[in-house]
């Protein structure tokens, strides 16, 4: 080619000088576009585990939380910066209807967590609650996360894998309620994170739960910058305060500290304010509208116990005292929003026992129960519905020390390490103690996911907006 002929090749007609103009325009905001999208890559380096161990925490000493499945498939829970060859020992594996107890490691400034370099403290109740924090050093990001950080993956192996999600209003850090279509993609926000919360201090449990083709959230907070945007969202939990044995350590102590040495780790998982109360619980899982929540009086009355309103993917408690502590009780979800509302379901009967936290105490002294009212329609689209053969009831306790749930009241008043894989359908009955049926929870129907197959480790990855100009700009002038 003669420089002649590339020159007329290459020439720019003055009548198509406005068109050219305008499609470089074009170009150019396409490739800010562009640009701008990939600023909302997560941070690199979260691995997502796709397989797990049942027991990661051992002989180790660190404060934890109890982890409930009501998902319907596997989940597995792991810290945001564990390697991925790790998964298979580091990483924590829940097969639906079941609990576990997922151990907060906390390490100074949340740095280095494993090798020789390594300095851990001893975590407490204070870490729940995650925290990240990001640090640019030569044009490198750089993010560490708290211990109660973790990132949650459920689905089966080699499927579909669903991480967290909330409902979305607009840009608000609270959930959408009363959400009827799950199938619509404007009504969700993935969450990169999701965080063991401190308001499950009381409960000491937290759940996964499907809605949609998400683990359900509650809450999210988000941060992005040049390069990176992440939210972290709030499993599911109840409210109330912590109470326990003896007094939960203080932040930050290493190891080797007295604070350390001078508490056993079965009492660290039931540490708490050392008032003497009990705590009754009540956990809508069940449909996206708020259901008032009471328990059973004193021995000697019928007149139940008013708690509250408890909102959809949300617990509510209340307390008793002294006496009364030892009292059988069963937890009720009303139908309506009022505490005038009918009974809809009334749990077994929970009957406090002297074990573990409450050993040479009052039976129920220092212990949290719960009743879990859930939906195992797992893949329904409208969650302000569940039909009545869907409707069922899980029961939970705090960590005694070890993990304390079931398909029974009897599960969680024995003080036992947890009951088989199933649900109890609930009862209509008012007032009445329901026995119910066992049903096996469930595998989910279809759903789609942005995640599968094997354990996977994000990383930056975005085009460059200057190559897109470059390129784009050859386009137009190869076409004029």
């Amino acid at each position: 080619m003669t420089i002649r002929n590339f020159s007329q090749r290459f020439a720019i007609d003055p009548a198509n000088m406005a068109s050219m103009t305008s499609l470089f325009v074009a170009l150019v905001l396409s490739a800010g576009c562009i640009a701008r999208t990939s600023a909302a890559d997560p941070p690199a380096g979260i691995t997502h585990c796709k397989t797990g161990a049942a027991d990661i925490l051992g002989t180790r000493k660190a404060f934890a939380v109890q982890v409930c499945n009501l998902f319907g498939e596997t989940c597995y829970l792991n810290h945001p910066i564990v390697a991925a060859a790790n998964c298979g020992t580091e990483a924590l594996a829940i097969p639906a209807g079941k609990c576990q107890l997922y151990p907060i490691f906390e390490y100074k400034d949340n740095k280095v967590r494993s090798g020789d370099t390594a300095v851990e403290h001893m975590s407490t109740v204070s870490d729940l609650g995650c925290s990240v924090s990001a640090a640019s050093s030569n044009g490198a990001m750089t993010f560490t996360y708290s211990g109660a950080c973790v990132s949650v993956q459920c689905g089966t192996d080699g499927g579909v894998f669903r991480g967290p999600g909330m409902t979305k209003t607009g840009t608000s850090s609270n959930r959408a309620k009363a959400v009827k279509d799950t199938t619509v993609a404007a009504n969700w926000k993935a969450n990169t994170l999701a965080s063991l919360p401190s308001g499950a201090k009381q409960l000491k449990n937290v759940f996964l739960y499907r809605t949609g083709d998400y683990v359900a959230t509650t809450y999210s907070t988000s941060k992005s910058g040049t390069g990176y945007e992440y939210s972290v969202g709030s499993l599911p939990t109840s409210n109330g305060n912590n109470y326990g044995p003896v007094a939960c350590p203080s932040t930050n102590n290493l190891m080797t500290s007295s604070k350390a040495t001078g508490i056993t780790a079965e009492n660290l998982r039931m540490c708490g304010s050392t008032g003497k109360w009990v705590y009754y619980n009540a956990v809508n899982l069940l449909v996206d509208a708020t259901h008032y929540a009471k328990y059973s009086g004193n021995t000697g009355s019928s007149t139940p116990i008013n708690i509250a309103g408890a909102a959809f993917l949300t617990g509510v408690s209340a307390y008793r005292s002294s006496t009364a502590m030892d009292d059988p009780r069963a937890v009720m979800l009303l139908s309506g929003s009022s505490s005038s509302s009918a009974v809809l379901h009334t749990s077994q009967t929970i009957t406090p026992d002297k074990t573990g936290a409450s050993a040479g105490e009052t039976a129920g002294c220092w212990r949290n129960y719960g009743v879990v009212f859930y939906c195992d329609d797992y893949a329904r689209t409208d969650l302000t519905a569940c039909k009545a053969a869907n409707q069922k009831m899980f029961y939970v306790a705090d960590p005694n020390p070890n993990a304390v749930f079931g398909a029974s009241a009897a599960n969680i008043g024995g003080g036992s390490t947890g009951g088989a894989a199933t649900g109890t359908t609930a009862s209509a009955a008012t007032g009445s103690t329901s026995t119910g049926g066992a049903t096996v929870l469930g595998g989910t129907t279809s759903g789609t996911i942005a995640t599968t197959g094997a354990t996977t480790t994000s990383s930056a990855m975005h085009a460059s907006g200057a190559s897109i100009i470059f390129i784009g700009l050859l386009m137009a002038l190869r076409l004029q």
